[in-house]
């Protein structure tokens, strides 16, 4: 009977193990994928001491488990050992040739800014949950970004790790629940969103339209507030796409200034954010007047017209005959809200009366204002949610209770009064 292999402490060794005469632990074994592979260590199991001045590694025993477990389930081990989050991103941008040009290069500015410097280099093997976790936290804690941001990213992260537990790289997914549980030690739900109120709505139109300055702005605004169309649909809008007779906007595209994969910044025309995106919206009054003014004032010259893509025609045009970037807006926006409350205190003030002041807003929050005051009309939940684009109607409804709880507040303050639930102070019949 052939004698057992034992290490230098006496122990028998298993088949594949083996002890180095330096007594570093070997154990070799054949892969997923038929490759031979050794794994080291200075332990043979956990309680083993390791010697003086070597590193601390995993037991043997405890790494050919992990092993064993792996090749029952077909997963890469050492593959994913040497695949590092970089080659994962450059992988999945490849294979995702459905994505919009758009969301490539969100993806790229995204990965390139926050994990590139930060685990980009680590193995797929060697991504922890901590270091998901770690990643995010100092995005707030040290950047101080916004949680849409650190959303985003995580979005981008999981779906990349995914790929890489389909393909049977690594057996979980690092990402998964990290920004879960980020939401509750830090509470970085989503900043919600507050429509102006009808005094608000109404000094910024007041505003926009008596100002030298920004009048210029006034159909953009105007467009925004009487249609609720994303700022890229309203900056991509044509006069093609108005029909003034029937009172309609046809809404399919919308126009973007951001970074292309080829590098550098530009103009480009994009589908809209969703299918439901694409669709009709109808002209209100105000809406319909101003467009007119627009085109009466600012007709674009027909022997330089601007195209982007194919697409000319455009509305919202700047002084030099380009349509504002969304950037540009943005911009425009701020120092309006500035410049309006500077003068607006000034006025309150020889006035002796209260400001009327804006508070600091965005272009979607002219978008959800729209909303908000199509919910507060009590118009019908499912034109609210074709009209805007929404395409899942819990968006509407969340937009459709905030706007509507004021409003049955004031409803049952007002049948208090008619349904009397408590006994007169005098009664009668005890009289």
């Amino acid at each position: 009977m052939t004698e057992r292999r034992r290490d230098q402490k006496g122990r028998i060794l298993r088949s594949g193990e083996s002890q180095r005469l330096d007594g570093k632990y070997m154990f070799r074994y054949t892969d997923a994928s038929g490759m031979r592979r050794t794994v080291y260590s200075w332990k043979l199991v956990e309680t083993d001491a390791v010697p003086a001045g070597k590193k601390m590694c995993r037991a043997l025993r405890d790494l050919e488990k992990t092993i064993q477990r792996d090749r029952d389930d077909d997963i890469r081990t050492h593959d994913a050992d040497r695949v590092t989050v970089d080659d994962l991103f450059e992988a999945f941008m490849k294979l995702r040739t459905d994505l919009k040009e758009s969301t490539r290069c969100n993806y790229t500015v995204l990965y390139n800014a926050y994990a590139r410097k930060t685990i980009g280099s680590k193995t797929l093997k060697k991504v922890r949950f901590s270091d998901v976790q770690k990643l995010y936290i100092d995005m707030i804690r040290e950047q101080h970004l916004k949680a849409g941001t650190v959303q985003a990213l995580h979005s981008l992260l999981y779906q990349m790790f995914e790929t890489a537990v389909m393909d049977k790289l690594i057996r979980d997914n690092p990402t998964a629940n990290a920004l879960k549980r980020l939401r509750r030690m830090f509470h970085t739900e989503q900043d919600q969103r507050h429509a102006l109120t009808v005094q608000e709505q109404e000094e910024l139109i007041r505003y926009v339209h008596r100002s030298g300055r920004y009048r210029r702005m006034a159909p953009l605004v105007t467009v925004l507030l009487g249609t609720g169309m994303r700022i890229g649909e309203a900056l991509g809008l044509r006069w093609s796409d108005c029909d003034f007779e029937e009172g309609i906007i046809h809404v399919d595209h919308a126009l973007l200034y951001k970074m292309r994969e080829s590098g550098g910044y530009g103009y480009r025309i994009s589908e809209t954010k969703t299918r439901t995106g694409i669709r009709d919206i109808p002209m209100l009054d105000a809406v319909r007047e101003e467009l007119l003014e627009a085109k009466r004032l600012w007709q674009e010259d027909a022997d330089h017209p601007f195209e982007v893509d194919g697409y000319k025609d455009f509305i919202f045009l700047n002084s030099s005959g380009k349509v504002f970037t969304q950037g540009a807006v943005f911009e425009i926006i701020r120092n309006l809200v500035n410049d309006h409350n500077e003068a607006e205190l000034l006025a309150a003030e020889q006035e002796h009366r209260a400001p009327v002041l804006l508070p600091k807003f965005s272009a979607h929050i002219l978008r959800h204002t729209f909303c908000t005051r199509l919910c507060e009309n009590g118009t019908n939940v499912k034109v609210v949610q074709d009209v805007m684009g929404h395409k899942n109607i819990r968006t509407t409804m969340d937009v459709y209770n905030e706007a509507t709880g004021e409003q049955k507040r004031k409803s049952f303050r007002e049948i208090e009064e008619k349904l009397p639930l408590l006994p007169p102070e005098t009664d009668e019949r005890n009289d």
